[in-house]
């Protein structure tokens, strides 16, 4: 055999080993490792979240500071009122997404108290229903705006009468909860309320009362 004939032999051989090779390997492969089919994708929602959702209550305390202003027989002038408060509170969450909506009430007492030209305000209970919503900024931390129907009840003095009543009106305002363990927040909140006008007859003197007042507060929350 020539020496061509036996180099063209061998560069056959060598060509068939080379297909031959991978078609081996992938027998033997597939032997060892059966196909697998991958499970399908499932979202699960974030378990953290959920501890925004249902029923809560909790107490505040807080200043507020505000005015009444009085139009009358006694004259034209606002009353400045300072004082503590403190309320209980509770409500229920909702979810979607980062966003927190629900609904809340609350029931206090306090000091807000104030007198000018013989005239005299002092708070003896209010409260509030009001519709919440807040975004998540993290798991832990609430952002929420608030507002909805308030009332108060405030005892008006004038020349020693004292009359008592009921004035009913709005508050807005807004604050940040953290949840720093479950199923207790922290939270800090403002309010403005603002109370309807209403005129009075106290020892034949006729005033109109219309009070107005800020609070900041301070509060514990307990999520069930």
């Amino acid at each position: 055999m020539s020496i061509r004939n036996r180099v063209l032999r061998y560069a056959a051989l060598l060509s068939g080993l080379a297909l031959a090779g991978p078609a081996v390997a992938a027998d033997l492969g597939g032997a060892r490792r059966p196909a697998v089919t991958p499970e399908p994708f499932e979202y699960r929602e974030p378990a953290n979240f959920e501890r925004w959702t249902g029923l809560y209550f909790g107490l505040t305390y807080g200043y507020g500071t505000g005015w009444t202003d009085v139009t009358g027989d006694s004259g034209a002038f606002d009353i400045s009122t300072t004082g503590g408060i403190g309320t209980a509170f509770a409500g229920y969450n909702w979810r979607a997404g980062n966003a927190i909506y629900g609904l809340e009430a609350d029931i206090g007492t306090g000091n807000l108290a104030g007198s000018e030209n013989g005239v005299e305000t002092d708070l003896n209970a209010l409260g509030s229903v009001r519709g919440r919503l807040g975004y998540l900024v993290t798991p832990d931390f609430l952002l929420y705006a608030t507002g909805g129907l308030a009332w108060a009840n405030l005892d008006l003095r004038t020349n020693g009468d004292t009359q008592s009543n009921t004035f009913i009106g709005y508050q807005v305002g807004g604050g940040t909860e953290l949840k720093f363990t479950d199923p207790w927040a922290l939270r800090l909140e403002y309010v403005y309320t603002d109370l309807s006008s209403e005129t009075l007859n106290n020892a034949g003197v006729a005033n109109s009362f219309d009070p107005n007042f800020h609070t900041i507060r301070a509060g514990l929350s307990y999520k069930f």
